[in-house]
Order: structure tokens, then sequence, then C-alpha cells
């Protein structure tokens, strides 16, 4: 595990080798903070399964919509996982934070563009020739914004109602998986930056 600086976030990587399965307790107020012992503003980087029963979901949606379906709602066999927590909007707002989770899609598909990966984008979800890529979700607490990013590098494991894709899929290999998570974070870092710079240098009327 090692830790990036890129205030005002933390960049928490984990070592991929150290599979951790994402079962919705990631998406808790400061996981990070007791966890890794981080404090504020930060995103956790890790790799591994996803296994989500309704009970564990916060997208009411997705349980009204797909219950009927299977027992297990949202599941793969290796993901790269982005927990995204955020402290400066008080008090924390869900709208902002699904605005959030946008910018992070579009970075993402930003990213992929520049490797000729042609994407479409439904909401938060990311599609490649009809094929799901992800699963995305944004809440708040009582001091904090959450966002999970799941982006799957196989596409097996997943719900049998699903049609995934994987970064595998995609000829990216397991090498560049870890470059590649770095590069989605520091971007995303980097717009949310520049949306309080505009912020900062703006009179009002």
């Amino acid at each position: 595990m090692k830790k990036i600086s890129k205030p005002p976030y933390t960049i928490i990587l984990e070592d991929f080798s150290n599979e951790i399965i994402y079962d919705g307790s990631q998406i808790s107020s400061h996981y990070v903070a007791d966890r890794y012992g981080v404090i504020g503003d930060s995103i956790l980087i890790f790799r591994g399964g996803m296994k989500l029963s309704p009970k564990e979901m916060v997208d009411i949606k997705d349980i009204i919509r797909e219950s009927h379906l299977s027992d297990i709602l949202i599941s793969s066999d290796d993901s790269l996982h982005f927990i995204i927590e955020e402290f400066d909007i008080q008090p924390p707002n869900m709208e902002i934070e699904y605005y959030r989770l946008r910018i992070l899609a579009q970075t993402i598909i930003d990213i992929l563009k520049e490797r000729e990966i042609e994407t479409e984008r439904k909401s938060t979800d990311i599609f490649i020739g009809g094929k799901k890529l992800n699963v995305g979700i944004a809440t708040v607490g009582i001091s904090s914004s959450k966002i999970h990013f799941g982006l799957n590098v196989l596409s097996t494991g997943v719900p049998e109602h699903v049609q995934a894709i994987g970064l595998a899929d995609l000829g990216i290999t397991k090498e560049e998986t870890q470059s590649l998570a770095i590069n989605i974070a520091e971007n995303y870092v980097y717009e949310i930056s520049r949306i309080k710079e505009d912020v900062a240098k703006t009179r009002t009327i």
C-alpha cells in the first residue's frame, strides 16, 4: 500500500496482490480514516471482486427494478475500485456528489478515448459495444459525501442479467491497470481542483 499526496486529496493505492472484495462496507463514512489513518478528502483504490445483496446496496431504483432477478444484484470476479470520500461541502450534498460521479465517469471515458476505445455513457454507466464496463453510486453521510466506482477488470462473475465487458477485454494488461488507476484518480483531482479555482476567481453579481 502506498499513499500519494494530491492536495486536498490523499490517494491510497492498495497492493493489487491483496485482493479486497467490495461488499458495501467500504462506502461507509470514515472508512479510510479508520483503516488507513487518513483524515480528510481521499481516494482509495483497490482491486478485487464485488458481491452485494439488495440489503447492502444504496441504489433504491436498482433494488426495486432488479431484486426479482437475483439474490446478488452486483457482483464480479475482478474489478478496479475507487472509493472517494469528500468533506468540502457542508452539509454534504447528494446532488453535488452525483455531479462529481459524472465527472469521474467522463474522466475515465476521456482516458479510454486516448487509447482509441469508443464508449457510450448513460448517466454514470459506461458502455462499450453495448456491454457495461462499470458500476457507480454516490451517497452522503452526516459529515462527508462518498462515491464508489467499480470498473470491471474481467467480465466474469457478473449477474446473469448483465452483459459486461472488462478492461482485460479492451487489451489493458494487468501491469497497466495500476498506472491507469492512478491516472484516473489524479485526473479527477485535477478537475475538482480546477472547479474550486474557478469559484475562487469569479466575482459575484
